[in-house]
């Protein structure tokens, strides 16, 4: 009796997922995944960074006066903190969209 209880459980959870997966996606509703946001960052902190060594000398000696190599890592954890708000887990987070 319990396999057969199990069996029809089963049944019974396939259906319910599948309709509420269609009724999702009949309303317009779905789910994005962003993968690669850790490689994103790294990428364009580097492309930030190496952008102010290309410039002379006294002018990067200008700019670390002005402490902007601070003001970048203050932007990027921001831009971190945010995607952590927004539901990042490890190097990736999903997000309802509407259609």
């Amino acid at each position: 009796m319990p396999a057969v209880l199990l069996a029809l459980g089963t049944l019974l959870l396939q259906i319910v997922g599948s309709l509420a997966g269609r009724v999702l996606v009949a309303l317009g509703i779905g789910v994005a995944t962003y993968t690669g946001l850790n490689t994103t960052f790294t990428w364009l902190k580097s492309q930030a960074v190496s952008a102010f060594l290309g410039l002379g000398p006294e002018v990067v000696g200008i700019l670390g006066m002005l402490k902007v190599g601070v003001c970048i890592n203050i932007i990027f954890s921001a831009m971190l903190a945010r995607a952590v708000i927004n539901g990042i887990q490890g190097d990736t987070f999903k997000r309802w969209i509407h259609k």
